[in-house]
């Protein structure tokens, strides 16, 4: 009885890991997708200001190793008990809040986000944060937040940032672009970042949707004076242009201002 009950015991302990490593082999291969889709925010950038009644421009890339499945766009505000002046002919403002979804299409597993995000005329001004969700059709999910300004960036000027003084001359196409600005960052320049993109215009035949986004590190000190020629490519679709100038500091503190010109035939 003894040596029966070995064997059987012994049949039990082979069958088992039998089954431990058939159970492991098929969960390494099961083929499930367990990487979640990368989220790429170019604009706006952070502390990026706009007043109400006013605009975001909007360029994300979204990637996916599969299939993406959709995508949210979501605004709240991140105010810290502080208030500011309402803008003039508006009776009341309330926090802005948007929670946005955008089904996309089968089988792809790239997409870029190109649009303008308005701002109700009746927003309050301060700090919100701008999400992006992402949704792959396996649902993992992706999220990535910038903090933006509605109103005045306060948070900028209140650690010694200014930007003054910009004058963007307006440009033909296949010529350079010419822009300027007084700069002061009370704790030294670090970087002072360009990024231009069009006011809602559709490119006909060959035109380009012309984009440009440039980090300048040859400023430095207190002060400056930023002048740039930027090349415009000759297929730039012609018409209202907006630039934002971003700086940063030494320390990390941002400030942006922005400005409108045009590209002409």
């Amino acid at each position: 009885m003894k040596i029966f009950n070995k064997n059987i015991f012994y049949l039990f302990t082979i069958t088992a890991a039998l089954g431990l490593t058939s159970c492991s082999d098929d969960d390494s291969s099961d083929g499930l997708d367990n990487q979640a889709p990368v989220v790429t925010i170019h604009e706006p950038t952070t502390d990026e200001t706009a007043d109400a009644g006013g605009e975001f421009h909007l360029d994300v890339d979204l990637e996916d190793d599969v299939e993406l499945a959709s995508y949210k766009i979501e605004v709240h505000n991140d105010f810290d008990g502080h208030t500011h002046d309402r803008p003039f002919g508006v009776e009341q403002t309330i926090p802005w809040s948007l929670n946005q979804t955008q089904e996309l299409e089968p089988g792809q597993t790239t997409y870029n986000i190109h649009e303008h995000l308005e701002v109700p005329a009746n927003a309050a001004e301060g700090a919100y944060h701008l999400g992006i969700i992402a949704l792959d059709q396996a649902g993992n999910q992706t999220e990535a937040y910038v903090e933006i300004i509605v109103g005045e960036d306060h948070s900028g000027e209140e650690h010694g940032i200014t930007i003054t003084d910009i004058h963007a001359e307006d440009a033909a196409k296949g010529s350079e672009f010419h822009v300027e600005a007084s700069v002061n960052a009370e704790h030294g320049i670090q970087t002072i970042s360009v990024n231009l993109h069009g006011h809602d215009l559709t490119p006909e035949g060959d035109e380009e949707d012309w984009t440009y986004s440039n980090d300048f590190t040859t400023y430095s000190g207190n002060s400056a004076e930023f002048v740039e020629h930027i090349d415009v490519p000759a297929n730039a679709t012609a018409g209202e242009y907006h630039i934002t100038i971003t700086v940063i500091d030494t320390e990390g503190h941002t400030h942006s201002e922005g400005s409108h010109f045009h590209i002409t035939e």
